[in-house]
């Protein structure tokens, strides 16, 4: 084996068998990158039986695509999706509640509100799941909404009370699906680096993990790789605009990698998983 390899290796067994063998959490800042290496494996992910998934286009596998006369065409293919990458690899069953071109407002419309939506009109509400992923800002961020102002734009007591900015509605989600899950595990994921600009809606993703229980990040902006134009990834993982099969799969192992992390860190957090949902309790 390549000493270069080998030595990875074992420094990242160490920091495992360092983390099993202490109950604090550390942040991630003072161990290592989550996902400095990336293992196509599930690890600590196979914990949750069932999973949603909140997004836009990138959440839904879409693919961008040509006709005869060139005309372009952007379709959402599920199966492809790293939620389905990761119901898959670990055996479990999950549903997109997401679709292209969703915003945070939209989402609470279309999957929530009044069900209507490309993913045969999915209904959020109708079988809540142990965890969720929740990847939403692109949209919100080219259409230029209102990025908002957590201290202000959130009520706790009452998510119909909620501002309509970004703040608002991201939190109004994760209110809306604690409504029906109230110990469901949520991973919000921020939006990885493509310049060298600063994304406050980002900012307002970090926040919800110090608004609510049950709440983790799952930072692109500061671990992943840069999808900056002409770069790596863009060069292996997309197909124009968006991923191909290839990036939604990286993607899966990604956020594998970066879970069974947090899970690792956290162990506290998760010792009660098999009882989200249930009327038990430890």
């Amino acid at each position: 084996m390549n000493t270069k390899i080998l030595f990875t290796y074992l420094f990242s067994a160490c920091l495992s068998l360092e983390a099993m063998a202490t109950d604090k959490v550390q942040p991630a800042d003072s161990i290592c990158n989550p996902i400095q290496v990336i293992s196509q494996f599930p690890g600590y992910c196979s914990i949750f039986h069932t999973w949603g998934f909140i997004g836009d286009s990138l959440c839904s596998g879409e693919h961008e695509a040509r006709k005869d006369d060139g005309k372009k065409l952007y379709i959402d293919l599920y199966d492809y999706s790293w939620g389905q990458r990761i119901c898959a690899a670990t055996g479990t069953k999950g549903d997109n509640y997401s679709q292209g071109g969703e915003t945070t407002y939209g989402w609470i419309e279309h999957f929530w509100n009044n069900p209507k939506n490309r993913n045969h009109n999915i209904d959020a509400k109708a079988d809540p799941k142990q965890a969720y992923i929740i990847a939403l800002g692109v949209n919100d961020k080219y259409k230029k909404h209102p990025v908002g102002d957590v201290k202000t734009d959130i009520c706790l007591d009452d998510y119909n009370k909620n501002a309509n900015t970004y703040a608002g509605n991201y939190a109004g989600i994760i209110q809306r699906v604690k409504s029906i899950q109230p110990d469901a595990k949520f991973f919000v994921v921020t939006r990885p680096k493509e310049n060298n600009q600063a994304n406050p809606y980002n900012d307002v993703v970090r926040e919800m993990a110090n608004l609510f229980e049950n709440v983790y990040v799952i930072d692109l902006e500061k671990y992943a790789p840069s999808y900056k134009k002409g770069g790596e990834i863009r060069k292996k993982f997309f197909l124009g605009g968006h991923l191909n099969a290839m990036g939604y799969q990286y993607t899966a192992w990604m956020f594998m990698t970066y879970i069974d992390w947090i899970i690792q860190h956290n162990w506290k957090d998760f010792e009660q998983t098999a009882f989200i949902g249930t009327e038990y309790k430890y």
